[in-house]
Protein backbone atom coordinates (compact mmCIF):
# COMPACT_ATOMS: atom_id res chain seq x y z
CA UNK A 1 0.00 0.00 0.00
CA UNK A 2 2.88 2.58 0.67
CA UNK A 3 3.19 2.49 -3.17
CA UNK A 4 -0.23 4.85 -3.26
CA UNK A 5 0.73 6.84 -0.69
CA UNK A 6 2.14 10.47 -2.53
CA UNK A 7 5.08 11.52 -0.30
CA UNK A 8 4.99 14.85 -1.12
CA UNK A 9 1.35 15.33 -0.55
CA UNK A 10 2.23 14.10 3.20
CA UNK A 11 5.23 16.22 3.17
CA UNK A 12 3.07 18.86 1.90
CA UNK A 13 0.32 18.92 4.80
CA UNK A 14 3.44 17.74 7.73
CA UNK A 15 4.97 21.01 7.06
CA UNK A 16 2.08 23.22 7.37
CA UNK A 17 0.36 21.66 10.17
CA UNK A 18 3.95 21.82 11.74
CA UNK A 19 3.90 25.86 10.83
CA UNK A 20 0.62 26.72 11.23
CA UNK A 21 -0.28 28.88 14.69
CA UNK A 22 -4.18 27.32 14.32
CA UNK A 23 -5.32 24.39 16.52
CA UNK A 24 -8.07 23.81 14.08
CA UNK A 25 -5.84 23.79 10.76
CA UNK A 26 -3.36 21.75 12.34
CA UNK A 27 -5.73 19.12 13.00
CA UNK A 28 -7.47 19.44 9.59
CA UNK A 29 -3.83 18.61 7.72
CA UNK A 30 -3.06 15.71 9.99
CA UNK A 31 -6.45 14.41 9.09
CA UNK A 32 -5.73 14.91 5.64
CA UNK A 33 -2.30 12.95 5.71
CA UNK A 34 -3.74 10.01 8.19
CA UNK A 35 -6.75 9.78 6.15
CA UNK A 36 -4.50 9.81 2.94
CA UNK A 37 -2.21 7.23 4.63
CA UNK A 38 -5.18 4.97 6.33
CA UNK A 39 -3.78 5.43 9.21
CA UNK A 40 -7.01 6.96 10.62
CA UNK A 41 -10.54 6.12 9.41
CA UNK A 42 -11.77 8.80 6.77
CA UNK A 43 -15.00 9.65 8.48
CA UNK A 44 -14.90 13.38 8.33
CA UNK A 45 -14.38 14.02 12.02
CA UNK A 46 -10.68 16.21 11.99
CA UNK A 47 -11.00 16.77 15.28
CA UNK A 48 -8.16 14.36 16.18
CA UNK A 49 -6.83 13.73 19.88
CA UNK A 50 -3.62 14.18 21.21
CA UNK A 51 -2.69 10.48 20.47
CA UNK A 52 -4.13 10.74 17.00
CA UNK A 53 -2.02 13.93 15.90
CA UNK A 54 1.08 11.49 17.35
CA UNK A 55 0.14 8.75 15.36
CA UNK A 56 -0.19 10.24 12.07
CA UNK A 57 2.91 12.27 12.92
CA UNK A 58 4.75 9.35 13.90
CA UNK A 59 3.61 7.55 10.45
CA UNK A 60 4.59 10.16 8.10
CA UNK A 61 8.05 10.44 9.36
CA UNK A 62 8.31 6.60 8.94
CA UNK A 63 6.84 6.93 5.83
CA UNK A 64 9.42 10.16 4.97
CA UNK A 65 12.37 8.21 5.99
CA UNK A 66 12.91 10.51 9.22
CA UNK A 67 12.79 14.49 7.55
Amino acid sequence: MTEDINKSYVQRYVDRANTTKSVAEKKNCLYRVGTHMEVIDCNGNDNLTPEQQQEVLDAANKLLGGQ
